[in-house]
């Protein structure tokens, strides 16, 4: 997919994707970050924010981890020009050789491996790997294939058109086959802003194969 045509559009078109009643795009970004500040590794310097885009989520992790230095990779070099003007404290990159000069303690990334292709998944998880520190963590999030609802907004979006979800399973799969033994999985996101009183019992059904997505955690043992 190229989404530099996307790049000034990117924010509206993902808000007309989204129905009436659902959550916005703002709560999405901003609960994952909170996710992956709760998960993260207690001494954070240096953080990837993979496949940015526009700086969506990228602005909530510069927020939430202000004395981390924050970077962020993106094959859409228009869309990083938009990224920068959101978020001109972080260094943003299209070039992977630039981006992974020094390691990482931790890696976010938010619906993007739907994009890549399927043949190039474990070359990027593996990169990925490489990028860390020992005892550095990822943290994954990808649409929930089962969802029927998180299905019609797929169908819905744009740039999503010639993409591929990938299930939990599979996604878990790929993590063993490139060398990750230390992980952890759960669904999330399973109420719509309508029912967001009970956001707090999310914590406890992350097993129930329904949110709208699910995140994998994986940690780097060594090197």
């Amino acid at each position: 997919m190229e989404f530099d045509k996307y790049a000034d559009s990117y924010s509206s078109d993902l808000k007309d994707a989204i129905p009436a009643g659902f959550r916005t795009i703002e709560y999405f970004s901003t609960y994952k970050v909170k996710l992956a500040k709760r998960f993260a590794p207690e001494k954070i310097h240096r953080i990837l924010d993979f496949g940015c885009g526009v700086g969506q989520c990228s602005q909530y992790l510069a927020q939430s981890f202000s004395n981390a230095e924050l970077v962020g990779f993106d094959v859409s070099d228009d869309s990083l020009d938009v990224a920068r003007e959101r978020i001109p404290q972080a260094h943003f990159t299209s070039a992977w050789d630039q981006a992974v000069e020094e390691k990482y303690d931790l890696i976010f990334t938010s619906n993007v491996f739907h994009h890549i292709d399927a043949s190039e998944h474990a070359l990027w998880l593996s990169r990925l790997k490489d990028a860390l520190r020992p005892g550095g963590k990822i943290i994954i999030f990808e649409h929930n294939p089962i969802n029927p609802l998180t299905r019609m907004v797929f169908k819905r979006c744009i740039f999503d058109q010639d993409a591929v979800m990938i299930g939990q399973k599979r996604f878990v799969n790929l993590a063993k086959s490139v060398g990750f033994s230390n992980f952890s999985t759960k669904y999330t996101l399973f109420f719509p802003g309508a029912l967001k009183i009970f956001e707090p019992l999310e914590r406890f059904i992350g097993w129930l194969p329904l949110g709208a997505q699910y995140y994998l955690l994986l940690q780097k043992t060594s090197d």
